[in-house]
């Protein structure tokens, strides 16, 4: 893969992650050697090193991530503010009663339920504190795919119940091997 192809699927999947990605990790996915990724790092962060950008690229040796530009601060606080008081999409309420009713889930396994990619609507979720997501014990540098997704307590509280399993239907939709299949024939 050529430097600048590299730099562009780099750039790419740090725009995309709500965490920092270990070197290893995108080596992995990218099915390149961390060598030649440090190389196309190096050059794509020099790039974001310009302060009138809004993106900067940072590293902590053992990992990458996309941040917004330090002086943008309080407009990023007060956007994602918005973005917590606003209502659930449609979309959003699907996935979250898919990880209220089946979790702990996966992405991959929400993904299959859903039919789509649920990453922006997960990040969404994790912000306004409905969802948690817990880290696979195991690899040290597993794909964010593996991470198990669950309602957080705040969610359990908002619907003025003490625990998920108190959810309407919960045991029957709960217990279903796969609900996908079993919606589809209704």
């Amino acid at each position: 893969m050529n430097q600048g192809e590299l730099k562009s699927k780099i750039e790419s999947l740090l725009f995309i992650s709500n965490r920092p990605l270990g070197k290893k990790e995108m080596a992995r996915i990218l099915k390149e050697r961390v060598e030649d990724l440090e190389a196309a790092f190096l050059d794509l962060s020099q790039e974001y090193q310009d302060p009138q950008r809004g993106i900067n690229i940072i590293e902590d040796g053992q990992s990458w991530q996309m941040i917004t530009n330090p002086q943008n601060g309080e407009l990023v606080k007060d956007f994602l503010q918005q973005e917590i008081d606003q209502e659930l999409t449609p979309a959003s309420l699907e996935t979250l009663s898919v990880i209220a009713y089946r979790g702990p889930i996966t992405k991959e396994e929400l993904e299959k339920i859903r039919g789509v990619n649920c990453t922006i609507i997960l990040r969404n979720l994790l912000i306004k504190g409905l969802v948690e997501e817990k880290k696979v014990s195991g690899e040290e540098e597993r794909d964010q795919s593996q991470n198990l997704y669950t309602v957080s307590l705040e969610f359990i509280k908002c619907l003025g119940i003490d625990k998920v399993q108190e959810l309407p239907d919960y045991e029957k939709l709960n217990q279903i091997e796969n609900l996908s299949e079993d919606i589809n024939k209704e």
